[in-house]
């Protein structure tokens, strides 16, 4: 069984909403680019799948437009692509100096 993305898990209905209203609907992925793009969905940047402790934490989440999430995922495998391991590989847990080892 995986994380509750349902609109039954309010609590994770109400931290979408306030990524996506910090993030001004924009697309943060796109904006490393120059581009402006609309936001429509909230990625766990550390897999909840791998790290279910960071599920709820702010600094693990970032607004992006549908295909900026479809690259960040290997929809075949479950996995991270290349483009969404960087992404993880920059975001360091607070208080850990260091960050996690990856997932083998």
């Amino acid at each position: 069984m995986g994380f509750d993305y349902s609109e039954r898990n309010r609590r994770w209905q109400r931290l979408r909403a306030r990524v996506l209203r910090e993030s001004e609907y924009r697309c943060q992925y796109a904006k490393r680019f120059g581009r402006r793009e609309a936001a429509s969905h909230v990625h766990h940047i550390w897999p909840v799948e791998d790290y279910p402790e960071f599920a709820y934490e702010r600094w693990n989440l970032i607004a992006l437009s549908q295909a900026s999430h479809n690259a960040m995922h290997d929809r075949a495998s479950g996995r991270l692509t290349a483009a969404g391991e960087a992404l993880r590989r920059r975001t360091i847990p607070p208080g850990s100096g260091r960050g996690k080892s990856s997932p083998s």
